[in-house]
């Protein structure tokens, strides 16, 4: 086992001392972590003797590129010319007092690829850079939203702007990597951090020991606090121990759930469905039943009955990650659509007093704070449904039942198809119902296809175009007295939005999600990463002075 590098004593190169410019690439390895387990078992890198750490290299056999075959089919001999090599390299420094250091892998080349990830201190990178980068230094950030489809974005500027110029909602997004010019000069001329932190420095290599103390210093700072505290908010969760305890906790509810006890443990339906179809469902995977069942929704209990039986075979997660639902089409001549039943797994635990949610095939440990103010702001929106249970299969068919003659306030404008200034054939649908009570009710089945932030920005596409656009409002009005008529129905058009002008707080945006009760709780609810895309949501609604409500209709 090596020792710290403050104590290692070997003879020093006279350009030991010699700076010059250079980029870096460095990692933190989690807490204890050694250098004998920092790599991968499978390395096949070379120590050579190094007067500041361990260090471990490689130069591969030159080959030529993957593209040379094509471009020597045409160019003869071109081949053998483009034959290169690239070579990696990855410097081990360990840091800090005795009994207490730290770890660092400096990787050069594609020295990354030998390091064990699992043992890698996650968001190092972008913790150091949010303590070191004033919030008006920022040169670019990625993000990701959080909802069942993942929308990754990055962003750039041109030169040093502040926070507020990217776009990031912070209620919502997941900032990943962030990139600016620290507040220190000496500390680096430009940093970059995700889990690894980028710099580009000038220094000697006998100042890497005291630059890696630097770094760890800090990172295990709190300045980020003051302005980038949100990135607290949610953490994916990566591979490790903790990761193994979450997904054993997941296994065990499938167990019970096999042993038929209850669960809140449900799936998620994925994209591959169309929003009218009524498709064909099988589970495909290793320990599932060979003759298939087809079933005509995505449902944990249908789930379950095909794992009843074989279940004992499944030693742990690892088995159900090879389970597949497939959406068999009536065509035969049709491919099928395939997704990960893990992929579609919606759960929530806590472990070690932390709320961790799987969605979308991730984990996320959730800060206690965040939770409650996620949880308090979808407690104010939601309110008794204007229709408390439904026998509908989907949403068609709710659609329908709402159209019949008893429900005499309500107006059916689903399916009519208005276009705002400009954007002729957009046929954008001003909401499914209007009500005699002001309201543009938006209405969604919890299994459908798509997520439900696609309802979410539907109404709040609507209400802005009801709001800015005279001619949308006219539109409406007019296909509003067509369903009159169509409908038998009288009262609604002078109820909408004039022509002229609107005041929005004369109406409310109403979210029908129509969803089976929660098994275990026997209570109505929604996935958390939706309701926290319906926060933002309602914070513009709010901003334009509409009422938001969210209804929630049990499905029978």
């Amino acid at each position: 086992m090596p020792t710290s590098v403050s104590t290692r004593k070997k003879a020093t190169s006279s350009n030991a001392n010699l700076e010059t410019t250079v980029d870096l690439s460095i990692r933190l390895m989690n807490p204890g972590v050694k250098s004998a387990d920092a790599l991968k078992a499978e390395h096949r890198l070379v120590e050579h003797d190094c007067n500041y750490g361990l260090l471990f290299y490689e130069t591969p056999n030159a080959e030529p590129p993957d593209w040379a075959n094509f471009l020597e089919s045409g160019a003869p001999g071109l081949k053998a010319k483009l034959s290169g090599q690239h070579s990696s390299a990855v410097l081990l420094i360990e840091v800090g007092s005795t009994g207490a250091t730290r770890l660092f892998t400096i990787c050069f080349g594609q020295g990354h690829h030998a390091i064990e990830t699992d043992r890698m201190e996650r968001q190092f990178g972008l913790r150091v850079v949010l303590n070191s980068v004033a919030r008006d230094k920022l040169r670019g950030l990625d993000s990701a939203s959080l909802d069942s489809t993942v929308i990754q974005r990055r962003t750039q500027a041109s030169r040093e702007s502040d926070l507020l110029e990217f776009g990031l909602d912070t209620n919502r997004d997941l900032l990943r990597l962030a990139s600016g010019k620290p507040s220190d000069v000496a500390l680096a001329k430009a940093m970059s951090g995700k889990d690894a932190l980028q710099v580009r420095k000038k220094m000697a290599i006998s100042s890497l020991p005291h630059f890696c103390a630097e770094l760890l210093n800090i990172y295990n700072a709190t300045e980020y606090k003051k302005d980038f505290k949100f990135i607290d908010q949610i953490k994916p969760v990566h591979r490790g121990a903790l990761l193994d305890d979450l997904n054993a906790a997941l296994f065990s509810e499938l167990r019970d759930l096999v042993a038929g006890k209850l669960s809140d443990l449900h799936l998620a339906v994925p994209d591959f469905l169309g929003p009218d179809q009524v498709p064909e469902l099988c589970y495909y995977g290793s320990n599932l039943p060979q003759k298939k069942e087809r079933f005509s929704t995505l449902a944990i209990e249908d789930y379950i009955h095909e794992l009843t039986g074989n279940f004992a075979k499944n030693k742990d997660i690892e088995d159900i990650r090879t389970h597949e639902v497939r959406a068999m089409s009536t065509d035969p001549r049709k491919s099928f659509g395939s997704m990960k039943v893990y992929d579609c797994f919606v759960y929530e635990t806590i472990h070690n007093n932390t709320t961790y949610i799987l969605f979308d095939g991730q984990w996320f440990g959730v800060s206690d704070d965040y939770y409650q103010e996620v949880e308090q702001s979808y407690l104010e929106v939601l309110k008794p449904a204007f229709l408390s249970s439904s026998t509908a299969k989907n949403e068609r068919a709710l659609i329908s039942e709402l159209c019949d003659p008893r429900y005499t306030d309500l107006l059916c404008m689903d399916q009519t198809k208005v276009s705002p200034t400009g954007a002729n054939g957009s046929n954008l649908e001003p909401c499914d119902f209007f009500s005699k009570q002001q309201q543009f009710i938006h209405l969604k089945d919890s299994e459908a296809s798509a997520p439900l932030s696609h309802l979410w920005n539907q109404g709040l596409v609507s209400a802005q175009s009801f709001r800015l656009d005279s001619k949308f409002r006219k539109d409406a009005r007019r296909e509003a007295g067509k369903r009159e008529t169509k409908h038998a129905r009288s009262g609604f058009v002078n109820l909408l939005p004039k022509v002229a002008n609107i005041n929005p707080s004369d109406f409310t945006i109403v979210y029908g999600v129509l969803k089976k009760m929660n098994a275990r709780t026997k209570k109505l609810n929604i996935p958390f990463f939706s309701k926290v895309a319906l926060r933002g949501v309602v914070e513009q609604l709010t901003m334009m002075g509409y009422k938001t409500e969210l209804h929630l209709i049990e499905k029978l």
